[in-house]
């Protein structure tokens, strides 16, 4: 990220601006919305610089909502962010520790790192990556409630819906359970293109929001690097990365090594995927967050994500 530049910060309304004064080509940036509006089934495209939105596009409007799937598992790494600055609980406290009683596939050396960079089901922790929407990672919300003596919708709406002043509500029961993967008993969480903006945002920014810190930087700073490259370099506190380290590995079986995922692309971009098509891409060498939703079908997945890329990376300025 430009540290030269101010970044602004949303409130209720998010600020508009033109792409030509935070120079962006007008003209290639239309072209690049044109061409993800080309994939199947697309509904909007969101394009932020410097925390303002240079551009947008929608089949219905701004404030439509789209299930998220699992872009939602960047929203918990952040309430786990939240967590440690607030002294409940820290990313290196053993599982076993909080849950005497755990799920069976997490090994039992497993930190809560582990988990969120999904290299907790075998042992030794971190020596094995396996991707997973399911009990595992949703255990974790047990850790939180009982760290905070708060229920975890509870701490969502106090320490992250209500200072990014966010428009949805997360799904729970009557027990105020939420779930951090997609999979499970309750209703995946419905959000809008600004909506998700806005988590990009506060990660681009290091976990600052509007002159408050709601994460620590170095928190953030080793989410979004690969802690165990042997394992799988692409990923880190439950956000994809473009990283160059070790080994990396794709949901849909591709794979590489000693390379970047898109080579076109910085080793520090980071990226939110959920199912169908849910795409947050953000480029911190260019203070830009680009959102996209739709209902692709899955099996275009690694097509449609490099097809994004691609057109973020065209409207750039070199």
């Amino acid at each position: 990220m430009d540290t030269k530049v101010k970044t602004q910060f949303p409130t209720e309304e998010w600020t508009f601006g033109k792409p030509e004064d935070f120079g962006i080509d007008p003209t290639l940036v239309t072209q690049a919305a044109d061409e993800i509006f080309t994939i199947e089934k697309r509904y909007g495209v969101l394009v932020a610089k410097d925390g303002v939105i240079v551009h947008e596009r929608y089949r219905r409007d701004a404030a439509a909502t789209n299930q998220i799937f699992s872009v939602t598992k960047g929203l918990g790494a952040t309430l786990f962010g939240i967590a440690q600055h607030q002294g409940f609980l820290n990313v290196n406290d053993k599982i076993k520790d909080w849950l005497p009683v755990h799920h069976p596939e997490v090994a039992d050396d497993a930190e809560i790192r582990h988990v969120l960079n999904m290299t907790a089901s075998k042992q030794p922790a971190g020596s094995w990556w396996q991707y997973n929407s399911n009990f595992i990672l949703n255990s974790l919300t047990g850790i939180l409630w009982l760290a905070s003596r708060r229920t975890p919708v509870e701490f969502y709406n106090e320490f992250l819906k209500k200072p990014l002043q966010l428009s949805f509500d997360w799904p729970s029961n009557d027990r105020g359970w939420i779930q951090i993967g997609s999979q499970g008993p309750l209703p995946v969480i419905e959000a809008s293109h600004r909506d998700i903006a806005r988590l990009g945002l506060l990660w681009l920014n290091h976990g600052q929001w509007q002159g408050e810190t709601i994460m620590d930087e170095t928190f953030v700073d080793e989410a979004l690097t690969p802690t165990y490259p042997q394992a799988n370099g692409a990923y880190g506190y439950l956000w994809w990365l473009n990283s160059d380290q070790g080994i990396w590995r794709t949901t849909g079986g591709n794979s590489g090594k000693g390379e970047r995922w898109f080579p076109f692309a910085s080793s520090n971009d980071f990226m939110a995927l959920g199912a169908r098509g849910k795409i947050m891409i953000v480029v911190p060498d260019h203070n830009v967050i680009m959102v996209s939703m739709g209902d692709t079908p899955q099996e275009q997945s690694g097509k449609y994500l490099e097809k994004m890329m691609r057109a973020v990376y065209s409207f750039l300025p070199e």
